[in-house]
């Protein structure tokens, strides 16, 4: 499938990147090469933004098209046919979409990393907090 086709939190991997050399050397200086694992974090109507490694890349919707990934965990996603258009316009167009498992899954994904955020947030307040009254101490010294 093309990389436009990929649903948010998606993991792919790259089977091809079909376009001329100076694109594709652009691509693979970004890390998008033939075998690289990455995940689809936006794909609506503007750029497609992944996760490459550490890193976030917006491709455009052009090169995006011309990559061919393909999915590791199809598991979580299904295709689902609708029709668009009207009268002698109208045609079936396949979508994909998570699965109701998969929403749960990524639901207690969210919530997980929340409280793993509420906590470092915690954490970082009560260090300021202690190293105030540190320089508080030092002072009055």
């Amino acid at each position: 499938m093309k990389l436009t086709q990929a649903c948010q939190r998606e993991d792919l991997e790259i089977v091809s990147v079909d376009t001329d050399y100076r694109h594709k050397r652009h691509l693979e200086n970004l890390s998008i090469l033939k075998g690289e694992v990455v995940t689809c974090l936006c794909n609506r109507t503007g750029d497609v933004v992944i996760k490459v490694k550490d890193g976030r890349i917006a491709i455009n919707r052009e090169f995006a098209e011309k990559i061919e990934v393909e999915s590791l965990n199809p598991q979580y996603f299904h295709v689902v046919e609708k029709n668009v258009g009207f009268g002698k316009g109208r045609h079936k167009v396949e979508i994909r979409k998570p699965t109701p498992e998969a929403v749960e899954i990524f639901r207690k994904e969210d919530a997980e990393m929340a409280k793993q955020e509420q906590e470092a947030k915690e954490k970082l307040k009560s260090l300021r907090e202690e190293k105030k009254r540190d320089l508080g101490r030092k002072d009055h010294d």
